[in-house]
């Protein structure tokens, strides 16, 4: 009888850590965060646009907000700003109908200049989704 129990208790703890592996699986898995960061906004492209007056425009965007340009790909730009206890890498994937903003920011402690929690620039993000869609519709009109 002692035997039998112990052979279900086993197998009990078996399938109970099984279970528990498979949920905790489905649970990081589904609390992964995409790697360019949370979606912030989408700007409509203007019709008539190509890829490369796209992406000048985002470069333009950036820059005229005093972030760097840490990189330029095909239908991506990504760009970096650290300022007083803010720091954010915004992300921003594009083709010809839209521009998609991605953001991964941190809020800094002041004395030891260490990321403390993550926190989107809202107000930043804000600025650049309106200068985009202002440079976009210059670019489009002289055209």
């Amino acid at each position: 009888m002692n035997t039998i129990m112990s052979t279900i208790t086993r197998g009990m703890l078996v399938i109970s850590a099984f279970a528990l592996g498979l949920f905790a699986v489905s649970t990081a898995s589904a609390t992964e965060t995409d790697p360019k960061g949370e979606h912030f906004a989408s700007v409509a492209v203007p019709t008539g646009l190509a890829a490369s007056d796209i992406q000048d425009a985002i470069v333009a965007t950036l820059l005229g907000r005093q972030w760097g340009v840490k990189s330029k790909a095909d239908g991506e730009v990504v760009g970096y700003l650290k300022h007083r206890s803010n720091e954010a890498t915004v992300t921003l994937t594009f083709d010809t109908s839209k521009v998609d903003i991605y953001c991964v920011g941190y809020k800094i402690d002041k004395s030891s200049g260490s990321r403390i929690k993550p926190e989107q620039p809202k107000g930043w993000l804000k600025n650049i989704q309106q200068d985009l869609t202002k440079n976009l519709n210059k670019t489009i009109s002289h055209k």
